[in-house]
């Protein structure tokens, strides 16, 4: 199975690895792999999604689309997107079952080792307080309702893993093609 199955585990990462509830809808996983990640045709997507299911690959309970238990998924390289071809004909899942994790540290033990701190100050995020500024701003120039500037920021966090609202948001005006020197004017300075 070697480069399919490595780039069915590669989809199965960048598809779920950020997802709430380690679940999507039919219809949203299509969008994603369509609109979001721009693998793909959307006529394609439910081909793929199907043959997925029907390989073992993904499972589908109701409509609500969700990785086989025993796939581990592989982190994808930067830049990486998936092979089409491959996917639209995939293997056969061989399920091996996941092995639980060894504990190295015997449970009496790790308390001991953990230190909380307590009453840590962080320095503020300097550039949260353009985050209204720039839905308000991203909203009027794209013709975007605020809220869906909001969702597709939303989306990117997941999507990216820690990101701060406010360069999602600028990811976000990228992608509507708008002026980013107005962005980073709205940003202001740390300084």
């Amino acid at each position: 199975m070697g480069s399919i199955d490595e780039e069915i585990r590669r989809v199965i990462h960048a598809t779920f690895s950020n997802s709430i509830t380690s679940e999507l809808p039919y219809d949203e996983l299509v969008r994603i792999w369509t609109l979001d990640m721009q693998w793909m045709e959307p006529g394609l997507a439910p081909q793929i999604i199907d043959k997925l299911c029907e390989t073992g690959w993904l499972a589908n309970s109701d409509g609500r689309l969700s990785p086989n238990r025993n796939v581990m998924p592989l982190e994808p390289p930067f830049g990486w997107s998936p092979i089409i071809r491959s996917l639209l004909s995939p293997p056969e899942l061989v399920a091996k079952p996941v092995e639980q994790p060894r504990i190295l540290i015997p449970e009496s033990d790790v308390k001991s080792q953990i230190e909380v701190v307590s009453n840590q100050k962080y320095p503020p995020d300097w550039a949260e307080a353009s985050i209204k500024p720039m839905i308000a701003w991203i909203s009027e120039e794209s013709g975007l309702p605020m809220k869906e500037v909001v969702r597709r920021a939303q989306r990117k966090r997941r999507a990216l893993g820690p990101v701060t609202l406010w360069m999602a948001l600028s990811l976000v005006a990228r992608e509507q093609g708008l002026d980013m020197s107005k962005i980073t004017e709205l940003i202001g300075n740390p300084n």
